[in-house]
């Protein structure tokens, strides 16, 4: 059956362009998505820039506690918050020095200094751990002195002014260094320790000649491994993560929204083509019925059309995947290019999602045609012509059981839609909900299709037949429409009520009428916060840092957003009444916590809590309140205090300010304004921020659904296509019957309406499921969930599915009845 396979597909390609064209296209989705994120997930590895001339480095812990020789350790490693590193205890710089093989031990610091292009400062000792050139001048001698890196538009002897934590400080260029290092500058050691409030980033060990690295390695982990089990030993590459990288925070939302874009990829190329190749089979049943009557088996029958999916299979997917080394590029490129992954970001060779795709598609191929097969090949023969003349039933038990299931299965994810990975799980309740409605479309288009086609003439009641009569062909033709508006509509309209809950729910809980926000690139000093109390009328001013923690629960390891407070003055700018606890208790090593993560711990107030910090340290703070969980609101709030000794940047984001009747602006203004600050309304500072996170949002949006959504355009003129073509003997039969040309157009203008129509309308529906979902799972979080659908977009996406399906259906029509007018 195989060989009968091959020459019915050489005889019969034209009728397998269309299953060519989906599943090619659908390989070609699916593996540019999945070489996008192989490109995230397993870049080359970069060596250091930094550390570049010490053989072995030692740095803290890379997150969640986890070093990698901790064989207790999660499984996964959640990573450091972008912008901090662990640290290094003093005492372990001591014992490193007695390490064989040493020559010499390096104590590098970094502390926030910004100036330029740099962001930290170093001791003047640390431009050893890199190559370098002094361009100008020499190394600082004095705390006032510093060493730029160079391009610099300063000269020895010039004043610069350098951002610190404790404000705006006045030094002397000493001199100016290039190198290809990252920028920074270098200071006196006891003036990086005072920046640096004292902690250690890292201690580089400098091999003596002749020594190994990987001994000298070993050697120091033995040294640690009691009293600093938690400190990691880098060598080689491995030293790199030592180093900050800018690009982590991005890197990681880059993993999300490709993973995501790839799923729905997957997703979308298999619903597509078992749909295509399930209606090619289905309009090939006359065919099947001769070859039963000519005395071929069911056996043979499904053979031969499992042989022609294969080959079909086959070829789409090496055209796919050739096509896919297209995308990529330029997928990566327009992720870059808008600020969804680091800039130069672009994809390489690997072999497993070409791989992946291709076998994807092959076995949905299988599966579509393979379900048609088993219906056509099980007809007796005497039974043949009748099943080629008309559909028995659109709908099987399987249809029904799944049909009705899928759906169902949002219920258990919709609590998971209040979470921050929530636009991962709304678009898996967008796919259960799609499915489950297109796998009853035979029945529920029925008497929507019946409504939307009114009329006495003979084109309505031929129109009317069409729908009773063949209902499969119409759900195959509604359902690219159906994907394509629901995706579009359920995702966008689902993810702008999310974030309007969230921005919602973040202003109720904010009662502080203005705020002190960085004037420019540089952040705020610690010392903002002191200026403004001072000022007549501020009665609060609490500082505020984002970060995020880690917790275990369950046996795994859960990030959690967190912030930094001033805990008496929280109270007053914040309207977070705890369930249990006090505000005015949150100082020292304590925490509050937000109730779902009490529950799931069984803490309560005066529990210690078990938590790993921003820069990896475990701590055991004690419970002093347990709120309510808010949209817009962290899980976790920390004293100020630890955010000094536990972040890299101890300074804040901003600082929210409580004012009694009457309080001067200006004053305020006048305070903060030499500091770097600037003064800002915090219902205007949050519609700003709100703006910029909806374009984000936007963005990847479109990432994620853009290229599904092109394919499933694609797929809408291709089903067309296909349908209309399969109809020709229907339409020529017409024209005998005595109909004129310009009634079969209108007869097929108005089923492809009716498809397009009926199309939208579910898809309509999906996205108001999808709503009710969202609302459901976010009410009991906020005080108000907004609805926000982007009918614009909506009707956009409705008025290109229709003139897509009205022109891929009249035109090839128009196009046949004329050749056999001319013949």
């Amino acid at each position: 059956m195989t060989r009968i396979a091959w020459h019915t597909l050489k005889a019969r390609w034209a009728s397998f362009a269309g299953s060519f064209a989906a599943l090619s296209l659908g390989v070609a989705l699916f593996a540019a998505a999945g070489l996008t994120l192989a490109a995230v997930i397993g870049g080359p590895v970069e060596p250091p820039r930094w550390y570049v001339t010490p053989s072995v480095v030692v740095a803290g812990p890379d997150g969640g506690g986890v070093t990698t020789r901790d064989p207790d350790g999660p499984a996964a490693n959640p990573g450091l918050p972008p912008g901090e590193r662990g640290f290094v205890p003093e005492g372990a710089a001591g014992a490193l020095s007695a390490v064989e093989g040493v020559a010499a031990v390096v104590v590098d610091r970094a502390g926030y200094a910004g100036f330029g292009g740099a962001t930290e400062a170093h001791p003047w000792t640390a431009a050893a751990l890199h190559p370098y050139r002094m361009t100008a001048g020499g190394p600082p001698t004095g705390d006032g002195e510093v060493v730029l890196t160079a391009p610099a538009g300063q000269r020895p002897g010039d004043a610069v002014v350098v951002a610190t934590a404790d404000g705006p400080r006045r030094f002397v260029v000493s001199g100016v260094v290039e190198t290809g290092a990252p920028p920074a500058l270098y200071v006196t050691e006891a003036t990086a320790a005072r920046l640096a409030g004292g902690r250690v980033a890292a201690v580089a060990l400098l091999a003596a000649p002749g020594a190994a690295p990987e001994a000298i390695a070993g050697r120091a982990a033995a040294v640690l491994r009691g009293e600093y089990p938690h400190l990691r030993v880098l060598t080689g590459d491995d030293r790199r993560s030592a180093e900050p990288d800018p690009d982590a925070g991005l890197l990681v939302a880059t993993v999300s929204l490709v993973g995501s874009t790839a799923g729905l990829a997957g997703f979308v190329a298999a619903f597509v083509v078992a749909g295509t190749f399930a209606f090619t089979v289905a309009q090939r049943r006359r065919e099947f019925a001769l070859l039963r009557t000519a005395g071929a088996t069911p056996r043979q029958v499904r053979r031969l059309v499992l042989g022609e999916a294969a080959l079909v299979g086959v070829l789409a997917g090496a055209a796919g995947c050739a096509l896919s080394a297209v995308l990529a590029p330029a997928f990566a490129r327009w992720l870059g290019g808008n600020g969804l992954a680091p800039a130069g970001f672009t994809t390489g060779f690997a072999w497993w999602p070409p791989v992946a795709a291709a076998g994807l598609g092959l076995v949905v191929a299988l599966a579509g045609a393979g379900v048609a097969a088993r219906r056509a090949g099980a007809v007796r023969p005497i039974e043949a012509l009748r099943e080629a003349a008309a559909e028995h039933r659109g709908m099987t038990a399987t249809r029904w059981v799944f049909g009705l299931a899928l759906p169902a299965g949002v219920i258990p994810i919709a609590p998971f839609l209040a979470t921050p990975e929530g636009g991962a799980y709304l678009l898996v309740v967008v796919m259960l909900l799609i499915l489950g409605c297109a796998l009853l479309l035979p029945v529920l288009m029925r008497p929507f299709a019946w409504a939307l086609t009114p009329g006495r003439g003979p084109i309505a009641v031929l129109a009317r037949a069409g729908v009773r009569a063949e209902s499969r062909r119409y759900a195959s033709a509604i359902a690219p429409v159906l994907v394509t508006v629901g995706l579009a509509g359920a995702s966008l309209a689902g993810t702008e009520t999310i974030s309007a809950a969230q921005a919602a729910g973040l202003r109720a809980q904010l009662t502080a009428p203005l705020l002190v926000v960085p004037a420019g690139e540089a952040r705020l000093p610690d010392t903002v916060a002191r200026a403004v109390e001072g000022v007549p009328g501020v009665t609060a001013a609490a500082r505020t840092k984002a970060t995020t923690v880690f917790d275990a629960e369950g046996g795994t390891i859960k990030q959690r957003a967190a912030w930094y407070v001033d805990g008496p003055a929280a109270a007053r700018v914040l309207r977070l009444p705890p369930r249990s606890g006090s505000f005015g208790d949150l100082t020292g090593e304590t925490v509050a916590v937000s109730s779902s993560m009490a529950a799931g711990h069984g803490w309560k107030v005066g529990d210690r809590a078990g938590l790993w910090l921003n820069d990896g340290a475990q701590s055991s703070p004690r419970v002093v309140a347990v709120l309510d969980d808010r949209l817009g609101m962290p899980d976790v709030l920390l004293p100020w205090s630890l955010a000094a000794a536990h972040s890299a940047v101890p300074l804040p984001d901003s600082v929210y300010l409580a004012l009694a009747p009457g309080a001067d602006r200006a004053a305020v203004e006048a305070a903060v304004v030499p500091l770097g600050g600037a003064v800002e309304g915090t219902g205007t500072h949050l519609a700003a921020l709100d703006e910029r996170f909806d374009r984000l949002s936007r963005l990847s949006l479109l990432a994620i659904l853009g290229m599904a959504l092109v394919y499933t355009a694609i797929a809408i003129a291709n089903t067309q296509l296909m349908a209309t073509t399969g109809r020709l003997r229907e339409l020529l039969t017409l024209r005998l019957a005595g109909a004129t040309r310009r009634q079969i157009l209108a007869l097929v203008g108005r089923e492809a309406l009716t498809v397009s129509a009926v199309g939208a309308l579910f898809g309509a529906l999906v996205t108001g499921a999808t709503l009710t979902v969202v609302h459901a799972a976010l009410s009991g979080l906020a005080d108000s969930v907004p609805t926000r659908v982007p009918w614009p977009v909506l009707l956009a996406v409705t008025a290109s599915c229709t003139m897509i399906a009205f022109t891929a259906s009249v035109i090839p029509a128009s196009v046949a009845l004329r050749r056999t007018a001319r013949g």
